[in-house]
């Protein structure tokens, strides 16, 4: 095989490396995305679980404001009892005397109710922290992963960005420009072998002048249709069955 053939085919093959790198760097940045959503749920959950509790907690001193202001009026139509000569006036602050009492009653009930619910709504609210604490661990450990093999890629690129400089500096400046012009408009696969008399690339049907030419011929050859560089060996078809 032609040496240039050779040196080029070696860059080709690492430029594949890198872009295969590259593109799995790429999904691991969907790979990534995903997983940070993996807790959403727990989130959610523990969101609406810290939400509820505070809507209890808000019943709860909402029903001791009540019973707190009750207890003032009481102390208030005591007062007033005290202070009366009126026989009727002192008869209708017993009675808001008893009715107030009553009326403390339900929420002392009420209360207690309330608490019970706090009670037992903090058994969720550990179960929801939970779960959360369990979720992120899962994420911060599936990130590390994604991490961890983004490092790596990103070594194996650059160490094969400087086998590439090296294989590079092997190949002629021209060929080499136009390669480098191949690779970004179509890209790792610029090289390419004669099969059943067509360019492996475009697949066009080469003539059978061209093809001899390429077999007989020490300098780089390019396909007519599509610019790649074209090479034989002997274990290729070159001509059409």
């Amino acid at each position: 095989m032609n040496e240039a053939i050779e040196q080029l085919l070696v860059l080709q093959e690492r430029d594949r490396s890198i872009a295969e790198w590259r593109e799995e760097i790429a999904g691991l940045e969907h790979k990534r995305a995903v997983v940070n959503t993996t807790s959403a749920d727990a989130e959610a959950a523990h969101a609406a679980a810290e939400q509820t509790g505070k809507e209890l907690e808000v019943r709860k001193e909402s029903i001791e404001n009540e019973i707190a202001g009750m207890e003032e009026k009481i102390r208030t139509y005591s007062k007033q009892q005290l202070e009366t000569k009126d026989n009727i006036a002192y008869k209708t602050l017993v009675k808001q005397v008893e009715d107030s009492k009553k009326v403390i009653s339900d929420f002392e009930t009420d209360e207690i109710m309330a608490l019970e619910a706090i009670d037992e709504h903090a058994e969720v609210l550990a179960q929801t922290k939970a779960a959360l604490d369990e979720a992120n661990a899962e994420k911060a450990e599936a990130l590390k992963e994604i991490d961890d093999r983004e490092a790596g890629l990103n070594q194996r690129i650059e160490e094969m960005n400087g086998l590439r400089a090296e294989a590079a500096g092997k190949i002629d400046g021209t060929v080499l420009g136009r390669y480098e012009r191949l690779l970004q408009r179509k890209g790792t696969n610029i090289v390419m072998g004669i099969q059943h008399g067509a360019c492996g690339g475009c697949h066009m049907k080469l003539p059978a002048s061209d093809v001899i030419a390429i077999k007989s011929r020490p300098d780089i050859a390019y396909c007519p249709n599509c610019s790649r560089i074209l090479y034989y060996t002997r274990d290729m078809i070159l001509e059409a069955d």
